[in-house]
């Protein structure tokens, strides 16, 4: 042996375009189908070979970037909260604290983004019981509860109710727009979305009211 070591076999690069990215642009387009087939038919039912065909692949690129259509599942529900986080956070950043000018920003980019895209409605709420994902979906919802928290602290940062009631009233207020959201896309809450904005910031608004007003006790 001469004790030299092997070369590693050069990366072939096709159109210029290197393996690195092939790769990558294949999963990105297994991540647009499982967005519009987990979020149109369900997850149950949709199989490899129909995301497949959706993204214009072979059956073998799948296993190329996931192990299972749970894991894609995954994948394209991180990337829609993701998505849908950042863009309530800038809405709250935009806007002045103020009474609950950054309550309403929040509620209305947040019931907003999720009434126009009915995929991503379905996928966060609907879908992760039948892919295994209820745990992810309730770590993401525990995420936009403390966001809502500290956006509802924002505008009297003098004051400082119990901390638990404040997580209640957080939860309380996703919990809502979570009902609201699936029942008008049911078609059981016929409300218009300008209208829905406006009821829930009310009532968002009222519970926040009487929480800094003491009025939520444990005997209350």
């Amino acid at each position: 042996m001469s004790g030299t070591a092997k070369q590693p076999r050069p990366v072939r690069s096709y159109g210029g375009v290197g393996a690195a990215d092939r790769i990558a642009a294949r999963r990105a387009k297994l991540l647009e189908a499982g967005l519009e087939l987990f979020g149109s038919k369900g997850y149950r039912a949709t199989g490899v070979k129909d995301l497949c065909r959706a993204a214009g692949l072979t059956d073998r690129y799948f296993y190329e970037s996931f192990g299972s259509t749970a894991e894609l599942f995954a994948a394209v529900f991180d990337g829609v909260i993701d998505e849908l986080f950042a863009a309530v956070a800038v809405a709250v950043d935009a806007v002045r604290a103020s009474g609950t000018r950054k309550l309403r920003a929040g509620i209305g980019s947040f019931l907003t983004a999720l009434g126009e895209d009915p995929r991503k409605l379905r996928i966060i709420f609907v879908e992760p019981a039948a892919s295994g994902a209820e745990q992810r979906m309730r770590e993401a919802l525990w995420r936009f509860a403390r966001l809502v928290a500290e956006t509802a602290t924002a505008a009297r940062p003098q004051e400082r109710p119990p901390a638990e009631l404040v997580d209640i009233y957080a939860l309380s207020v996703v919990g809502m727009l979570e009902r609201v959201l699936v029942e008008k896309q049911s078609g059981r809450l016929d409300v218009p979305m300008a209208d829905l904005v406006d009821y829930c910031t009310a009532y968002a608004g009222a519970s926040l009211g009487a929480l800094y007003a003491g009025r939520i006790t444990k005997g209350a």
